[in-house]
């Protein structure tokens, strides 16, 4: 499936009004999906491997969520954006490693952000 530029467009409008509301995160949802909107045609099953471009926004978002108020935040906006985007799980699951971005708990949809 293909996503067009409307549709991320709306998406990011969306999160935005999301991280507005989202009480003193470091990090936005618009820098999250700015990100990782390389990653889109990988998390799509569109491409068999992340491209350089995405791979180095992960490495960007990793580096960029240093608080926890920060990944809290990234992870919501991470949620949000999975259902929207259509995003198959094994690719998602998948990413961080294939990048080279270690991180210490399993990709799930129901995952609890506050924790």
């Amino acid at each position: 499936m293909k996503t067009s530029s409307s549709g991320i467009a709306v998406l990011v409008a969306m999160l935005a009004v999301e991280a507005a509301v989202q009480v003193r995160a470091d990090i936005s949802c618009p820098d999250v999906l700015n990100d990782l909107s390389p990653c889109l045609p990988f998390l799509q099953g569109n491409a068999p491997l992340p491209s350089d471009q995405c791979c180095g926004g992960v490495r960007a978002l990793y580096a960029a969520a240093d608080t926890r108020p920060a990944r809290q935040a990234t992870c919501r906006c991470l949620k949000a954006a999975y259902l929207q985007v259509h995003a198959q799980l094994p690719a998602a699951q998948a990413l961080p490693g294939d990048c080279g971005v270690p991180i210490s708990y399993k990709i799930t949809p129901d995952i609890d952000c506050d924790k």
